[in-house]
C-alpha cells in the first residue's frame, strides 16, 4: 500500500503545485512508482506544471461520477509517474469526500507514493482532501502572511490531535534582506518537523512557464529536493548541519552564535529538544497508524 502524501498551505501562491509536480518526479527518479493527484477542484493547475493540460479529456469529477473508467482518466507523465487531474467543472462542494477518498485508498495499492495537491487554507475542502493522507507537508514562503497562515493551520492540527504532518520552506535566500530568513521562520513557527528548505531558484519560474518540470531536478532547487526525497524514504527530519548552512548569508559571513541559539529547537540538539522530538514523533506516528488501520 502506498504512502499518501498531502502538500498543503494556509494560502496559496507558495508554490504548493510545482512543490507537488517536483516531488513526484524526483520520487519516481528514485526508482518508485507515484501518483499525482490534483485535488483543488475548480481551479486545477498540477495539469500545467506537468505540461498535459490538452491531454486532459477524463478527471477525478469524471471519476467520482462514474462517468469514465478510472484507467481513462490517468495520464502517464513518464515511467513510474502518473497523474489524475482535478475537476474543472465541479467544486468541493459539489463532490462526494467519501467516494474520492475511497478511489485515492483504491488507486494507492498500485503504487510507492501518492502525492495530493490539497486546496489551501483548513476549511472543508482542506480537511476532505487531506483526511486520508499518512503525512501532511505544510509549504511555507518566505513571508509573513504565509508563516502566520501555516501556524494557524498547525494549531488547528494540534488541537485535533494531528500530528502527522511536517514543514517545507520554500523558496528562501541566503541573501540578507532579500526576504524573511529562514531563522525567522523557523523562530516564528516554532517547526516541531522540517521536512526540507528549499531555495529561491530562477529555474522554477523557466520550468513553470515552459511546463517542463525535468529541468528542476539539475537545479540547486532540485538538489535541495533530495532533503525532503530523504526525509519520505527515511522518516528523519534534515540534518542540524543543513539547517546551519543557511544561517550563513551570501553578503554576510554568518549570523553569529547568538543568532544561532535563537533559533528554534529543530537547529539544536538540547536533551530538552530530543524529548520534545520524541514525542512528536511518536504522536505523528501513532497518528499514520491510525489512519492506516482506518483504511
Amino acid at each position: 500500500m502506498a504512502m499518501i502524501i498531502a502538500l498543503a498551505s494556509g494560502k496559496g501562491g507558495v508554490g504548493k503545485t510545482a512543490l507537488t509536480a517536483a516531488l513526484s518526479l524526483a520520487l519516481c527518479k528514485k526508482g518508485k512508482q507515484v501518483l499525482a493527484v490534483d485535488a483543488d477542484m475548480g481551479l486545477r493547475n498540477l495539469d500545467l506544471m506537468f505540461g498535459v493540460q490538452d491531454e486532459v479529456f477524463y478527471d477525478l469529477g469524471d471519476i467520482l461520477k462514474q462517468r469514465c473508467r478510472v484507467k481513462d482518466a490517468i495520464i502517464s507523465i513518464e515511467p513510474g509517474l502518473d497523474f489524475l487531474a482535478a475537476s474543472q467543472k465541479h467544486t468541493w462542494e459539489k463532490i462526494d469526500a467519501a467516494t474520492f477518498q475511497f478511489w485515492v485508498d483504491k488507486l494507492s495499492k498500485k503504487y510507492d507514493y501518492v502525492l495530493i495537491d490539497s486546496p489551501p487554507g483548513r476549511g472543508y475542502a482542506y480537511r476532505e482532501a487531506t483526511a486520508i493522507a499518512d503525512q501532511i507537508f505544510f509549504i511555507v514562503a518566505p513571508t509573513w502572511t504565509s508563516l502566520r497562515d501555516v501556524a494557524r493551520v498547525t494549531q488547528y492540527c494540534r488541537k485535533h490531535k494531528k500530528f502527522n504532518y511536517s514543514v517545507i520552506l520554500n523558496n528562501f535566500s541566503r541573501i540578507s534582506g532579500y526576504t524573511l530568513s529562514v531563522s525567522d521562520a523557523l523562530d516564528s513557527l516554532q517547526v516541531e518537523s522540517l521536512a526540507g528548505i528549499l531555495p529561491h531558484d530562477k529555474v522554477v519560474e523557466k520550468a513553470l512557464y515552459e511546463g517542463s518540470i525535468d529541468i528542476l531536478l539539475d537545479s540547486a532547487f532540485g538538489r535541495a529536493l533530495q532533503q525532503t526525497v530523504r526525509f519520505i524514504a527515511e522518516g528523519k527530519d534534515i540534518a542540524e548541519e543543513e539547517i546551519r548552512e543557511w544561517l550563513v548569508t551570501d553578503d554576510e559571513t554568518a549570523l553569529g552564535q547568538e543568532a544561532y541559539s535563537s533559533v528554534s529547537p529543530v537547529a539544536r540538539k538540547s536533551p530538552r529538544y530530543a524529548d520534545f522530538h520524541s514525542s512528536i514523533t511518536r504522536r505523528r506516528m501513532q497518528s499514520q497508524g491510525w489512519r492506516r488501520y482506518r483504511r
